[in-house]
């Protein structure tokens, strides 16, 4: 089978639903109140370099993915324990994010059915989609994110009757010290997840910008989160926020034109299905080629389905109840996703120009 190539287009649309994921649901981090909205700020303003790091390793391994620049650079055996961490990443963020639809149905849409039974079927749906090829969830995401701005902006412009400017003040009430907190809590999740896009770098065309991809993304994606929950907390308040679950469902369910287009909260559901949908895609598929990497496999797609299964599985019993998986996504993630997104990356990127200005010294002196 040929090479898939995805064009910069379906990339970033890709990587915007990917980033925007289960955060318009759930939120972000909250301990800084009113003044959330500027931890997401600071959080994308902090997250633009390590976007840069990442486009400068496509630049250094063009056509090439993130198992085979950790293989390339770190050699078979401490390569291939890299790639082993990574996959794990990947297929456990794909298993939290499908735990989040969970127990999102099992809370308030399908209050009597197993948390399994939804959770399978999205599973097999991104099977499917991942089985067809990175290509096929690409254009699959260029239509699902023009249907999810669309729906975004709607819901937007119905919430503003509902809008209490009064919960933006006194700004900083919390202080400067719970606004850094969630900074960091926020650049961990959800920007600096994207570092699983650089698990499909082998598929951006050689000759792509992998810069103006991430950064477009980045950009998009913190300004549709920003705005969402900038949102929530004119609507409900920075306590009731803070309080809540999955404050995007409620905040919707807020909106009252008229006393005739009410209970419009499905809607914002939809939107989150389908981010997710493409979130745990990515992670599959990314998890799968570096399964299929590390054992030497002709394709990925033959694990697929056994991995996909797994994740569906782990999602299961990765936590034992809603308040565990909220506090594991607010004060223990950003501690545990550290060491993929930032620091692997960064020594990966040292020992890249390291090797390459070594390369470039003996090609001179060749010369």
């Amino acid at each position: 089978m040929g090479k898939e190539v995805i064009p910069a287009g379906q990339s970033a649309t890709i990587a915007i639903l990917f980033i925007i994921g289960t955060s318009l649901f759930m939120g972000v981090a909250g301990q800084s109140g009113n003044s959330s909205w500027i931890s997401i700020i600071i959080a994308v303003v902090l997250a633009v370099p390590l976007m840069l790091v990442y486009a400068r390793l496509h630049t250094l391994f063009p056509g090439k993915g993130l198992y085979d620049m950790l293989l390339s650079i770190f050699g078979g055996v401490f390569g291939r324990l890299a790639c082993c961490l990574y996959i794990w990443y990947s297929l456990h963020l794909g298993c939290m994010v499908l735990r989040n639809f969970g127990e999102f149905s099992k809370t308030v849409a399908l209050t009597s059915t197993p948390m399994l039974a939804p959770m399978l079927i999205i599973g097999l749906l991104c099977v499917w989609v991942v089985n067809a090829g990175i290509e096929v969830l690409g254009r699959s995401a260029k239509f699902l994110l023009l249907f999810c701005i669309a729906v975004t902006f709607l819901v937007q412009i119905l919430s503003v009757p509902k809008y209490d400017y009064h919960h933006m003040l006194p700004l900083l009430e919390r202080g400067w010290g719970a606004v850094w907190t969630d900074v960091i809590g926020t650049f961990t999740f959800p920007f600096a997840e994207i570092v699983i896009m650089t698990g499909a770098f082998g598929a951006f065309p050689n000759k792509g910008s992998a810069r103006r991809v991430l950064l477009s993304s980045l950009l998009i994606a913190g300004v549709i989160i920003i705005a969402v929950s900038l949102r929530n907390l004119l609507v409900l308040g920075p306590d009731i926020v803070s309080s809540l679950y999955f404050p995007s469902y409620v905040a919707v369910g807020r909106i009252n034109i008229g006393d005739f287009l009410t209970r419009i909260e499905g809607s914002s559901a939809i939107v989150f299905v389908t981010a997710l949908f493409v979130k745990v895609s990515l992670c599959l598929y990314v998890a799968s080629c570096g399964v299929a990497k590390v054992f030497k496999l002709e394709s990925y797609r033959s694990v697929v389905l056994q991995l996909g299964l797994i994740m569906v599985y782990m999602a299961e019993f990765i936590y034992r109840d809603i308040t565990e998986m909220q506090y594991f996504g607010y004060h223990i993630y950003k501690i545990y996703a550290l060491p993929f997104q930032v620091i692997l990356p960064a020594v990966l990127w040292i020992s890249a120009e390291i090797v390459a200005a070594r390369k470039r010294k003996r090609t001179a002196a060749e010369g």
